[in-house]
């Protein structure tokens, strides 16, 4: 039940690439950008959704259902990170994006057997889910390749920190494994990490990466806010 949009690490990787998960320095941009969404993070904590996750009510048709549309988003969402790969030139970009596809990859492998579908295809994702997909494909195929990795980090983050405010939980709670699966900030960390060293020799504009971020971000509580409705 852990977020399988979320890119695994593990410590091969870290190493080979010289990552750090500690979190990144107070004034870095992976700072400036979550603090500038701090109210969208509030608001998806506060959605029904969520609560009933915590509470442990959520009907599970509704669970469900927010994961088959995002089935979705993940199925369309792989080529993209391939994509914006293969126009990155900075070696420890190209890894992570190619992790992101892996991680896509393997989370769509298992769709057919879990839910039974086996592309995109035949799913009727939400409105929301949609349009999140269509920025993700734009911000891939048209921006530098490091906007796609920033897009990532709503969703790398976000989950985390909504997990640790969802924590502790009941082990008798149904969706307990969602929770503690959830609770690591370790890969959004290393995100954050590298991109304070990939602005040492390369510019960012740090008005871009937030505006992007934000509306990745509004997305993700988007798609929270209507799953039980839409």
């Amino acid at each position: 039940m852990k977020n399988n949009r979320s890119t695994q690490l593990d410590h091969n990787f870290l190493t080979e690439y010289k990552l750090s998960t500690a979190p990144p320095p107070t004034d870095a941009l992976f700072w400036k950008m979550w603090n500038a969404c701090q109210d969208i993070a509030n608001e998806t904590l506060n959605t029904q959704f969520i609560q009933e996750i915590k509470s442990g009510t959520l009907n599970p048709v509704h669970y469900g259902g927010f994961n088959i549309s995002d089935a979705y988003y993940c199925f369309k969402g792989a080529q993209d990170y391939l994509n914006a790969m293969d126009r990155a030139s900075n070696p420890t970009l190209k890894a992570f994006l190619h992790k992101k596809y892996n991680s896509y990859q393997k989370y769509n492998d298992t769709f057919p057997k879990t839910w039974r579908i086996k592309d995109a295809e035949g799913i009727v994702p939400s409105e929301v889910c949609k349009l999140y997909s269509k920025f993700e494909s734009m911000v891939a195929s048209h921006q530098e390749p490091i906007y796609a990795l920033i897009v990532m980090i709503p969703c790398e983050y976000l989950w985390a920190w909504l997990a640790s405010q969802l924590s502790p939980t009941s082990s008798k709670n149904l969706y307990a494994p969602w929770i503690t699966g959830n609770n690591d900030p370790n890969g959004a960390y290393a995100m954050g990490n590298f991109l304070e060293e990939y602005q040492k020799e390369n510019p960012i504009d740090e008005k871009l990466a937030t505006q992007l971020y934000t509306q990745a971000i509004t997305y993700e509580y988007q798609n929270f806010n209507t799953a039980l409705s839409s």
